[in-house]
């Protein structure tokens, strides 16, 4: 086991070099419920989870990301969840913090049988701010805000089978949110000139996810995640007041993910992630290039 985290963190290390980046504009954070519990096993229908990572941005800023999320089971085949984070980043060019976009899921089972499951979700993420933070008056690129600065909806699906589970979704961003951010002054060391974002317009994001699970003795398990985003069209940004497409801002971004999660007393479980990019896109203004992730998590408080 610790040879193969080992190996890992190496491999992880060798893509700062060739890749950085992961693009999860929040489709990917709306899947943690769990339909396995039936609300017999737990005293109430409401859960809760907190979640810790730690992550290197765009030129090695240091990203901290603290989530709490409520679930609430509405029903035995309805669950409804909020993600609630609160992000501190600091680099190069100073510090910022404070609440990030929320995340509303709606998670509904559509097909329950012995070998396969479907799920349908819901979910939109809420801007929290307008992505125009500053410091000293100058405006921040997007790798130091907070929020994307703009209001998301998001459509999935998820099917498992034993062992795997599959899962896609289709994620719309609504406008352009109100960053200020561009290279003004050419003159500026290359280390502190970031990706243009002024008044950025993302565009629509496709997700595929693709998990294995190896089950381990006690109930504990490793999970192994491949993730596909492809941005369909160019991100736009505003610039000498025309609208600017930006060239390599669209295509492909994969990421690999380990997951090692432990039975804990009481229901609960602990989750110990690494994850890191494989391929990336070249141009990448929205400000969650990710060169390395690592997390841990608490189900069930």
């Amino acid at each position: 086991m610790l040879r193969i985290l080992l190996l890992l963190i190496f491999v992880s290390i060798i893509n700062f070099s060739y890749s950085q980046g992961c693009s999860d504009a929040g489709a990917c954070s709306i899947e943690s419920i769990n339909f396995e519990e039936s609300p017999g096993h737990l005293n109430t229908n409401v859960k809760m989870n907190i979640e810790q990572t730690f992550g290197l941005g765009e030129k090695f800023i240091l990203i901290s990301q603290t989530t709490a999320g409520i679930q609430y089971r509405a029903s035995k085949n309805t669950l409804l969840e909020l993600r609630v984070p609160f992000i501190f980043t600091i680099g190069n060019l100073g510090q910022t913090s404070g609440v990030g976009d929320l995340i509303l899921s709606l998670n509904q089972r559509l097909i329950n049988n012995k070998n396969s499951k479907l799920n349908l979700i819901l979910a939109s993420r809420l801007k929290t701010n307008d992505a125009d933070k500053h410091i000293d008056e100058q405006a921040l690129p997007m790798a130091y805000q907070t929020s994307l600065g703009t209001y998301d909806i998001i459509l999935g699906s998820l099917y498992s089978i034993p062992k795997w589970d599959f899962y896609m979704a289709y994620q719309y961003s609504f406008g352009r949110n109100k960053n200020g951010y561009l290279v003004e002054d050419i003159t500026i060391p290359e280390n502190q000139q970031y990706y243009e974002s002024n008044n950025l317009k993302r565009g629509d994001d496709i997700y595929l996810r693709i998990r294995r699970f190896f089950d381990l003795k006690n109930n504990n398990r490793i999970i192994a995640n491949t993730l596909f985003i492809y941005r369909i069209q160019k991100d736009e940004i505003v610039k000498n007041e025309e609208n600017i497409q930006l060239n390599g801002s669209n295509g492909l971004t994969l990421n690999l993910a380990f997951t090692y999660s432990k039975k804990l007393k009481n229901n609960r479980n602990i989750d110990f992630s690494l994850a890191f990019p494989v391929i990336d896109k070249d141009y990448r203004a929205d400000g969650l290039t990710r060169n390395l992730v690592l997390g841990i998590r608490i189900v069930n408080l």
